[in-house]
């Protein structure tokens, strides 16, 4: 889902609609951003940042208060409305889920007519977008889930998968940190062409490599 807690209050309330908003705690005090509305993302307000920082890059930032329930109540929906598809599902969060689509209940043989269907079945049904990405794997399609936020949708395949990744730094793929028990971290900094070139004993190759299993048709975020 797209900036999901500040979607359902700017859904909730016409009054913040097309305004900056962050959900979470007050500036005064110690209080974080738990999400930001695109709005505010353009001052570069984000998740996990004080919010008196917030406030600094975006005076005219509206501060709202969490109401959990709401969006447990709103993630419950969403992900009812995946369940529909496929029991395949997999919950990262409120707002985010894998699905493996690959024999789904519609009896749809192409992974991104699911996809399609359901980001309109989202839509409709509580008024709020997400954004879908389609590919072989868990990690690619939460990476193309990743590329074109809010409403958006891309398809990663086998075929066009390296020139997708290639470019990318490291930190913008997800799961960018797997260190084994009892190791030290290592610290990577480059692009995935380079973090594919590292040694196969390394942390970052091993994300790099092991990535790449596995068939998931959708992640939705």
């Amino acid at each position: 889902m797209d900036a999901f807690y500040a979607s359902v209050e700017q859904r909730d309330d016409p009054s913040l609609r097309g305004r900056p908003v962050a959900v979470g705690g007050s500036p005064q005090g110690r209080g974080v951003v738990a999400a930001s509305s695109y709005e505010a993302r353009k001052f570069g307000v984000r998740s996990a940042m004080p919010m008196a920082r917030a406030v600094r890059l975006c005076p005219d930032l509206l501060i709202v208060r969490p109401d959990f329930a709401r969006y447990r109540a709103a993630s419950q929906k969403v992900m009812a409305i995946l369940r529909e598809c496929t029991p395949l599902v997999e919950p990262l969060s409120l707002d985010e889920a894998y699905l493996d689509v690959t024999d789904n209940l519609w009896g749809e043989p192409l992974a991104t007519v699911v996809a399609r269907k359901l980001k309109s079945m989202i839509l409709e049904q509580t008024n709020l977008t997400a954004s879908a990405g389609v590919a072989p794997n868990k990690f690619l399609a939460k990476l193309a889930s990743d590329l074109k936020k809010p409403d958006g949708f891309v398809v990663i395949t086998e075929q066009d998968k390296q020139e997708i990744l290639d470019p990318l730094g490291v930190v913008t793929t997800p799961f960018p940190a797997y260190v084994q028990p009892s190791r030290s971290p290592t610290w990577f900094s480059g692009n995935m062409t380079s973090a594919q070139n590292l040694p196969a004993s390394s942390s970052t190759a091993s994300m790099v490599s092991t990535s790449r299993s596995a068939c998931w048709g959708s992640s939705f975020s």
